[in-house]
């Protein structure tokens, strides 16, 4: 089977390198609690700022995505590639959303650098 798409800027190799490591669920499912954590978190607050649960809820929401699909697909099937990048996107997104945070931030940092180091 060829590649799914080859523009000449080296995105079929990046493609083909997702396919070489499984989809790293312990990891996202540590993302997922973190995330679930501070949802429970900012919900517990006298006035809850309803703008951010519902940024936690959409972040959640992607990792549980990406943790389905990673865990029922290959790594090199179209879906297992999409798991990937589910959680890749919800990992930015908590990585903006944690930016502020002394505590979070390097946490949240270094489970990024895991992620893309296991593509």
């Amino acid at each position: 089977m060829g590649p799914v798409a080859s523009r000449g800027d080296g995105c079929q190799t990046a493609i083909l390198a997702w396919t070489s490591h499984p989809f790293p669920r312990e990891l996202v499912r540590d993302l997922l609690g973190i995330t679930r954590a501070l949802f429970r978190a900012e919900r517990a607050k006298p006035n809850p700022d309803a703008a951010r649960v519902e940024r936690l809820r959409q972040i959640g929401e992607l990792y549980r995505e990406a943790l389905d699909m990673g865990t029922r697909y290959a790594s090199d099937t179209m879906a297992g590639r999409a798991a990937r990048v589910k959680a890749e996107r919800a990992t930015t997104v908590l990585g903006e959303f944690v930016a502020e945070s002394e505590l979070m931030a390097p946490a949240v940092a270094a489970a990024a650098e895991r992620l893309l180091r296991v593509r």
